[in-house]
């Protein structure tokens, strides 16, 4: 039986009120530009980039249906910690640092970007291969992982057609991101007065320098605004490419963003793949 129709958002609503601003009727409002588009639309956050059921797992289970919407929202309620702590104390608890990579991973799979890449692998020939990538971690041994594409578990994903499996993969792929987030350090970077760090539909950035569709090794940066203020930066410190100077910044602290730091950063939010980008607080603009 399948569960009742929600409304349910691929960007959370406690994120995009840190963004966002009341209007004149006490209503949250973000402002955001729709990419080709040459003026900021002023969108109410209860409505904005959300779908009924987008995130519901096909199942006879009465349990699983919500479950990917189910660990969103776990996620979620520790969003405001997480800033309240930085805020506060300058660094995290080991506690909200391990959520903060679990809400990385939360959002980029929430991402039409990222879904679409999960559905294109999908409906891709090499579809076993790239399962098997992600569900590997899974097997007792390296025998059970040959063996794996023979699993009923396995089969049934094989053998669906990808619009019916896709929730289910990406919660997959949750757990595949963290196994490569946990071996990664973030740094947090903080915006210069009076400008405020951008975001986007596609909140996280990942500059992935792979190949074979792997995701996340090591030479690989993420780049996340968890608000208009501080900016996560996220890489493996054992990388070999130390090209980039955020690499020498002390883990876990705060840094104010040089005018060198701060243009670029904003550029590399700009240029993330996403449908709108987001502004912080009421900002109006139209280019005639």
């Amino acid at each position: 039986m399948k569960p009742e129709k929600q409304n349910q958002h691929k960007i959370p609503q406690v994120y995009l009120k840190q963004f966002g601003y009341l209007d004149m009727n006490n209503q949250w409002r973000i402002s955001a530009i729709r990419r080709g588009e040459k003026f900021t639309r002023q969108k109410s956050i209860e409505s904005f980039y959300s779908v009924t059921s987008i995130f519901d797992v096909e199942s006879d289970d009465p349990i699983i249906p919500r479950m990917f919407e189910q660990l969103n929202c776990d996620l979620e309620t520790e969003y405001n910690n997480i800033i309240a702590e930085l805020e506060s104390d300058g660094t995290l608890s080991n506690k909200s640092y391990a959520y903060l990579l679990q809400l990385i991973a939360d959002l980029i799979v929430r991402s039409d970007y990222w879904r679409d890449w999960i559905l294109d692998m999908l409906n891709n020939e090499n579809k076993e291969n790239f399962l098997q990538l992600i569900l590997g971690h899974h097997c007792e041994d390296f025998a059970e992982f040959k063996n794996i594409k023979q699993q009923p578990f396995f089969r049934i994903l094989s053998e669906s057609p990808p619009s019916e499996i896709v929730n289910r993969v990406l919660i997959y792929f949750i757990d595949h991101l963290m196994l490569r987030l946990w071996q990664y350090d973030i740094t947090f970077i903080q915006s210069q007065k009076y400008k405020p760090w951008f975001t986007s539909t596609n909140p996280v950035v990942i500059h992935n320098r792979t190949e074979n569709n792997e995701i996340l090794a090591k030479e690989s940066e993420l780049y996340f605004p968890l608000s208009p203020k501080f900016l996560a930066y996220v890489h493996f410190k054992d990388s070999k490419d130390k090209e980039n100077q955020l690499r020498y910044l002390t883990t876990n602290k705060i840094h104010i963003a040089t005018d060198e730091q701060n243009s670029n950063l904003q550029n590399t939010i700009m240029k993330n793949p996403s449908d709108f980008v987001i502004f912080a607080g009421e900002f109006k603009y139209r280019m005639e």
